[in-house]
């Protein structure tokens, strides 16, 4: 499925690296890194445990290693509404997020890239 996800958005993925991938039954652990043309880094961590509970993180920085946007599901922001998940859209401003995976995560990378 990642290496789908990849072709799909070949035309803004320079270069991409697989950390580590497990799986155990239904569970999963991937940990990667997508560079982008324009030299920005997506650094991903993203795991689906046994009782079908799920951690993710997708932290996208410049080349500079700026934070652009950062996603997560870590539970430390409860005024957000629908927590846990949520982005950092600068270091300091948060919001409510709704991409929940590296597809929706791509789809947002792609638009900004493009426009």
């Amino acid at each position: 499925m990642f290496y789908n996800i990849i072709q799909d958005f070949s035309e803004i993925i320079a270069a991409y690296s697989v950390t580590k991938f497990e799986k155990f039954g239904s569970a999963t652990s991937l940990v990667a890194q997508i560079e982008f043309k324009d030299r920005s880094i997506l650094h991903i961590k993203d795991y689906l445990f046994v009782d079908g509970t799920r951690k993710y993180a997708y932290h996208w920085q410049d080349a500079g290693g700026v934070l652009r946007m950062r996603w997560d599901n870590s539970p430390h922001h409860p005024q957000i509404a629908n927590f846990p998940h949520h982005k950092y859209l600068f270091p300091d401003v948060v919001a409510e997020s709704h991409e929940r995976n590296l597809r929706d995560v791509l789809a947002v990378i792609r638009q900004v890239l493009t426009t």
